[in-house]
Order: C-alpha cells, then sequence, then structure tokens
C-alpha cells in the first residue's frame, strides 16, 4: 500500500466518523448516510488532491484554487473529529444538549475557515526571517558574511522553480555571500531539469556560490537522477563531507550531512558515523557551519562546536498558535535553539507538499555572521 493509499483510507475514516459524530450531535435521522457523505467527501479531496499533484502542469490557477480548498476540507477534518465526538458525548445531556449543537455548528464553520484560510493565504505568506550570530573563532575575514537558507522547498504543484528563483533573487537582494539549501528540494522530478538550470544561473550570484545537503523527499523520488542533474551544475553538494570558504587566507568550514534512512536501533549509529565524515579533516578549532535535513542534528552540531546549525525537515508543524507550534513531535521543531554558545536553527520551511499553514508561514532566512 503506497502513500497515497494510505492517506486516502485515513481520510474516509475521518470523513466517515466526523459525518456520524456531526449526525449524533444534531440527533439527525438515517445517521449513516451522514457518516457515508463525509466518508465520500474526504475521499474525494484527498483524489482531488492527489489527481492535482500530478496534472497540476495542464491546468490554471481555478485547478489550483480547487486543490488549496480539497487541502481546506482535508486540514478541516483533523481538527474536527475530536471536538465533534466530544460535543456528541456531551449532547447526550439533555439540558445542555442545545448548546453542544449550538458550539458544534459554530466549531464546524470555524474548522472550514482556518482550513481554507490557512491554505491559501498561509502557503502564499513568505516571511523573511533575519538573525544576527557572534562567533569567537569566526575569522575577520568573514566578519559581516550573509548566508542565506532555504530548504524544504518540495517543488512541485505548491512551490514551483518560479518560487525558487524570486527566493534567489530574494537573497541576492539582501546581500547575501552564500546560499545553503537543506533538503527536500524537489517532489515532482519531471521539472528537475529546470530546477538545476535555475540552480546554475543564480549560484553566479554570491560569491561562495550554493551548497546543498539532501532531504527524505529526495530519497523518495529518484535520488540519483537528481544528483546527476546536480552535478551538472556549479552546486556544491555535502554528502558527508565538508568544503572550505576562503578568502584572504582564512578557512570557514561548512560541513553537511545526508539524511539517515534507517529507523530503529541503527539510526543513531548511522547518524554518529554520518557527523563523522563529514567533520573529519577539520581542524578542531577551526569555524564551523553545519547543514542538515533533519532537526536531530543539532546536537551533533553542538557536540561538534559548529557555531551554526541549519536544519528543516519540521516545517515548523505548520500549525501554531502565537508564534509557537501547537504540537513539538521533535527535540528541535522551530526557531532557534541554543547550548549557550553554538547556535542551532530549524527552518519552517520556503514551501511544502501540503498547503496548509496556520501562524506558521513559509520562510526565507538571513543569517549575518559576526565576530565576536
Amino acid at each position: 500500500m503506497d502513500f497515497y493509499q494510505i492517506i486516502t483510507l485515513l481520510f474516509s475514516f475521518l470523513g466517515l466518523m466526523n459525518g456520524l459524530f456531526a449526525a449524533g450531535l444534531f440527533r439527525l435521522k438515517r445517521f449513516y448516510l451522514y457518516g457515508i457523505a463525509g466518508a465520500l467527501i474526504s475521499c474525494g479531496a484527498v483524489q482531488y488532491y492527489v489527481w492535482y499533484a500530478l496534472a497540476y502542469p495542464e491546468y490554471g490557477w481555478a485547478a489550483h484554487f480547487g486543490a488549496y480548498f480539497a487541502c481546506a476540507l482535508m486540514a478541516a477534518d483533523i481538527m474536527l473529529i475530536l471536538p465533534l465526538f466530544l460535543l456528541m458525548m456531551i449532547g447526550t445531556v439533555r439540558f445542555i444538549r442545545r448548546y453542544a449543537q449550538i458550539f458544534g455548528a459554530a466549531v464546524m464553520a470555524l474548522s472550514l475557515f482556518i482550513g481554507v484560510y490557512g491554505s491559501v493565504d498561509g502557503e502564499m505568506k513568505e516571511e523573511a526571517e533575519r538573525y544576527t550570530i557572534t562567533a569567537e573563532e569566526l575569522p575577520e575575514a568573514f566578519d559581516g558574511l550573509k548566508v542565506a537558507q532555504i530548504t524544504d522547498t518540495h517543488i512541485g504543484p505548491y512551490y514551483r522553480n518560479a518560487d525558487l528563483a524570486n527566493d534567489l533573487e530574494r537573497s541576492k537582494a539582501e546581500g547575501t555571500d552564500v546560499v545553503m539549501l537543506t533538503g527536500d528540494l524537489i517532489d515532482d522530478i519531471r521539472v528537475m531539469p529546470e530546477t538545476a538550470k535555475i540552480l546554475n544561473s543564480r549560484a553566479v550570484l554570491f560569491p561562495y556560490g550554493i551548497i546543498y545537503v539532501r532531504g527524505n523527499h529526495e530519497l523518495y523520488k529518484d535520488p540519483d537522477y537528481i544528483e546527476n542533474e546536480l552535478r551538472k551544475t556549479s552546486v556544491k553538494i555535502l554528502d558527508n563531507s565538508h568544503v572550505a570558504l576562503q578568502k584572504d587566507g582564512a578557512l570557514l568550514y561548512v560541513a553537511g550531512v545526508d539524511y539517515p534512512e534507517m529507523r530503529g536501533e541503527g539510526r543513531t549509529e548511522l547518524m554518529a558515523q554520518m557527523v563523522r565524515d563529514a567533520f573529519d579533516g577539520i581542524p578542531e578549532d577551526s569555524a564551523k557551519i553545519f547543514l542538515a535535513h533533519h532537526s536531530d542534528f543539532i546536537d551533533a552540531g553542538f557536540e561538534n562546536r559548529a557555531f551554526l546549525t541549519l536544519t528543516g525537515h519540521t516545517h515548523g508543524t505548520q500549525f501554531g498558535i502565537f508564534g509557537k507550534p501547537m504540537i513539538t513531535p521533535f527535540k528541535y521543531t522551530r526557531g532557534m535553539y541554543s547550548d549557550g554558545k553554538h547556535c542551532g536553527y530549524v527552518s519552517r520551511g520556503s514551501g511544502g507538499w501540503f498547503p496548509f499553514r496556520f501562524d506558521t508561514s513559509r520562510e526565507l532566512t538571513i543569517f549575518t555572521l559576526k565576530k565576536k
């Protein structure tokens, strides 16, 4: 069973249960029909989402906004399942049933609104986040160097090659010296040749070019093909390796690791070996930046005295309240972290494969390095 079949079954089940819970809350006859209707609507939303991911190059904005609405329905399904169940149970108490029904109608309307708003506004808005990073070991020659992080673009139906070009141009306008891509570059490999051309043509805009590490979505597609296309360009690929930026005889090292495919007990050792390979040969007291797709590598960056570790993968969970993620499934989920001397950053991502974000906008991140 592939990923799309799994999400079809999952959302069909959510739609079924939401329909049944709503029918139970409002005391509707033939409640099973509402369950079936909910399942069909949710299944249809998923199927449209899947179809559009494959067919989007041939269709215009009407189909694009149709995909936004499909994703809004899917998001609403997730938000409604628990409140509707609880309200249905509360509604079994006769004297508060009417209040539960009113509140249930409001929750359903609010969930749909959040779904539509998050799918349209959340994906259309990209914020520039700017940080100043100070480090004692940074050579004077690199004082003031600007680094742009672009990550989790997932080039395809929602973040396209034109968006990548715009982000690179925007990075140049910020005075960026080097661009660092931290994985999940592309989902639709049909457009990979154009992606490679854009990266190659824009790399010359930056004195130290573009540096890239791979994410998990490259592995889901055709990693060899993606790598071969990138190797035709001037993009520097870090595969458990490092590169040294040079200026006036001074060196700034950038180490990068691949994405660890393994799960379970062997994953920890695999990650440790990747880190050892990436830092092998770098002088211990030198200035180091560490790149990884998964935020689990931030601790390794701290341990290896990288003054800045850049990661992505989490998308900041794509759902937050007051600038904070609603859930934190990872030790490092969103934003800046520090062990007191070294910094680790988890980007919210520049794109995404599911166009829903609430209080978690896409981002382009600019770091200005300063000698302490």
